[in-house]
């Protein structure tokens, strides 16, 4: 089992002189951050910052996660990073989704421990498998050593246009903002494809003109070779800060395997369900 002391600190909380009556002071724990703070614009809160402090869950928290309301809207999630989150100057959905990631693990081994069970469907004879889970083996995706990020931003030249592209690694906003975009699009008929949005959501700037979403910007991004094309969604990927939720699915009756990840929603709170 893996020691997580180098990733969840926790925290002591100050002690107090005990009032009339029970009190339970609610301790708090410190997060490392797989962005290190170094994709956050200045003026964020956790720009250049590679932890996050938050509270353990308690009665509250159970209350937002069985919440019928809050998971019918698919809002759950926020409103339980909302809580636990210390500053509250800190917008969760302003948080990169690798990030929510990290502190989402947290929370979750303090509250019940690192058991978990999840079901997957095999693709090649349809049995619903188990899959139990120790989440002490999850650790965070480390960065590449020679990205070139400043500012919060992923600069490369293009090796076929010979462009220099700077890139940004969509917040969870973001990431809400480009699927509201994509299915607005599709309800107007607009014809642009999935490749074309992400490069028009992750590209900042290119040859230091910065990116405005004008007809022009859109069309040097749809005239970009394959081949730069290619090369800017895997740098995206490669510099993606995350939690490595990896997991080989192999299935008990038919013995196909493939690679998946650890599903993260609000399941992922009711380790009994």
């Amino acid at each position: 089992m893996r020691n997580n002391e180098d990733r969840f600190n926790p925290v002591s909380a100050p002690q107090q002189a005990p009032a009339t009556g029970l009190q339970y002071v609610v301790p708090t724990e410190v997060v490392e951050l797989p962005s290190k703070g170094l994709f956050y614009p200045e003026g964020h809160p956790l720009h250049e910052k590679g932890f996050i402090e938050i509270k353990h869950m308690t009665t509250k928290e159970e209350d937002i996660l069985t919440s019928t309301s809050l998971i019918e809207k698919g809002i759950v999630l926020d409103y339980l990073l909302k809580s636990i989150i210390i500053d509250k100057e800190i917008d969760p959905k302003s948080l990169l989704p690798g990030d929510q990631n990290a502190i989402y693990l947290s929370a979750r081994l303090n509250a019940y421990g690192s058991d978990y069970s999840f079901n997957f469907t095999c693709d090649a004879c349809g049995k619903l498998n188990k899959v139990d889970y120790n989440l002490e083996n999850v650790e965070n995706k480390k960065l590449p050593e020679d990205s070139l990020i400043q500012n919060g931003l992923i600069s490369l030249i293009l090796e076929k246009s010979n462009f220099t592209v700077k890139l940004k690694q969509l917040s969870a906003k973001d990431a809400e903002l480009m699927e509201k975009q994509n299915k607005k699009n599709k309800s107007m008929g607009v014809a642009r494809g999935t490749t074309t949005s992400l490069l028009l959501s992750i590209i900042y700037s290119i040859n230091d003109e910065i990116n405005d979403g004008s007809l022009k910007f859109i069309n040097v991004i749809e005239s970009l070779p394959s081949k730069d094309v290619r090369q800017i969604k895997k740098t995206y990927l490669d510099t993606k800060p995350d939690v490595d939720f990896a997991v080989e699915l192999k299935c008990s009756s038919c013995g196909n395997s493939k690679e998946g990840n650890v599903p993260i929603t609000a399941r992922f709170f009711w380790p009994d369900t």
